[in-house]
């Protein structure tokens, strides 16, 4: 870790009473710091923002976060920045009652330089044989609760693939162990709903605004047997091509469409 900081101040311990190691009681946003400066900032602060209202934490001054950010940002060339907002310090059980103000810590880390790799070369991807619970209170949230993800990428760990798809227990494909995906079909693009399970990414956001005709809706494996091409993404890799899935050869050729949107 390059640095940390809670609640503005230069340190990296936590109170034993934080209900973010106690519940996983916050939320998060990850991004990159390219030159620095935060890639899409006001993307971030605003999930942060609707994550907090969505989990009825109180609001911290986000004006100063975003200042805060810039600063600590404008010293770092490349680097990832991690945003973390819990409830705060205390509350008796699963209450809230008694809490102090939320909790915000700011950390950076060094960037993923084979994440540059995936985007120039394309990645294989897998299938997971876990699958997520289903959770429609906390879809799409970037929540401090990540076992799942913890557990899909212990699985991960121990396979020769780069990356793994996951499916939830209805069986549907939601996301990758840390991005979402999207695949091409006949020159049209789909994706999963994030209804159910799984993170609505940032980037997603931004390819679904530029994309306007991609389909959404709920997907089984079967459905993409026929895939011709393939992507994932996230804040920090941003847009990375797949050249095999489950072992079949995908073109690299026909996300040139998607190229702009880098």
């Amino acid at each position: 870790m390059l640095y940390c900081s809670i609640n503005g101040k230069q340190i990296n311990q936590l109170s034993v009473k934080e209900r973010g190691f106690s519940y996983g009681d916050g939320l998060f946003t990850t991004a990159k710091i390219n030159d620095g400066n935060i890639e899409m900032l006001s993307m971030h602060i605003k999930r942060l923002k609707e994550g907090c209202l969505k989990l009825k934490i109180e609001l911290p001054n986000l004006n100063k976060l975003n200042e805060e950010l810039q600063v600590v940002a404008s010293s770092y060339n490349k680097a990832v920045i991690k945003v973390v907002i819990t409830a705060g310090q205390g509350g008796r059980g699963y209450s809230r009652l008694g809490t102090s103000s939320p909790t915000v810590i700011i950390s950076v880390s060094e960037f993923p330089e084979h994440y540059e790799l995936w985007q120039q070369n394309g990645i294989n991807l897998g299938v997971s044989s876990l699958q997520l619970g289903i959770n429609p209170m906390l879809s799409g949230l970037k929540h401090l609760n990540r076992l799942e993800q913890v557990l899909i990428r212990q699985e991960l760990d121990n396979k020769p693939e780069d990356d793994l798809l996951v499916t939830n227990f209805q069986g549907h494909i939601i996301e990758t162990s840390c991005a979402n995906l999207f695949w091409l079909i006949d020159e049209q693009f789909y994706t999963p709903e994030i209804r159910l399970s799984g993170v609505a990414g940032l980037v997603r956001d931004k390819i679904l605004l530029n994309l306007p005709n991609v389909k959404l809706g709920e997907f089984i494996l079967s459905d993409i047997e026929k895939a011709q091409a393939m992507f994932i993404c996230n804040s920090v890799m941003g847009i990375v091509p797949v050249k095999t899935f489950n072992g079949k050869l995908l073109s690299l050729e026909k996300l040139s469409v998607i190229q702009s949107l880098k």
